[in-house]
């Protein structure tokens, strides 16, 4: 019985450092690192490079995006240990707009990434992530529309592009 009280109290701490309900809803996306403007691994993966491929569901989430990555290390936000998701078409462009751009997230998923260039999961995360990003997700709608709502709060970076 003590066990799984103590283990209660662990998952409770970790929920509660991971999250912050003074979040300011309007800026703490603001500093997160903005997207690259063409996918980071396009040509060649590159290691250590602060992008990790995601490996989330594009179709249901990003809709369009062939392929994902989020930011990592993890920045402290407003909003708790936050990351950035960018996702990309297949030319390798930044989609920045509709259901196929990336969000930023509340509560980061992504430690880093191994050898093959994708994502290593933050375990203790997990939940944070699911009850600050995807439970909000899930609760704006339809797949399909979901995303003209979540995007008001979980607004996808907008990086000057068009500089060469």
């Amino acid at each position: 019985m003590k066990s799984i009280a103590l283990l209660a109290l662990i998952v409770t701490t970790i929920f509660l450092t991971e999250t912050d309900d003074t979040t300011d809803k309007r800026t703490w996306h603001q500093q997160l690192p903005p997207c690259p403007c063409t996918n980071p691994d396009f040509n060649k993966i590159i290691l250590n490079d602060g992008w990790a491929k995601d490996k989330g569901d594009l179709d249901t989430y990003h809709h369009g995006a062939t392929e994902c990555f989020r930011s990592y290390p993890y920045t402290k936000t407003s909003a708790g240990k936050s990351g950035q998701q960018c996702c990309y078409d297949s030319n390798g462009k930044l989609i920045s707009s509709g259901s196929g751009a990336g969000t930023p997230d509340k509560a980061s998923t992504c430690s880093g990434e191994d050898k093959s260039g994708t994502m290593k999961i933050r375990f203790f995360a997990l939940l944070p992530h699911y009850f600050r990003d995807v439970k909000p997700w899930k609760q704006a709608g339809e797949a399909s529309e979901a995303w003209k709502i979540y995007n008001k709060e979980w607004v996808p970076s907008q990086p000057d592009c068009s500089v060469k």
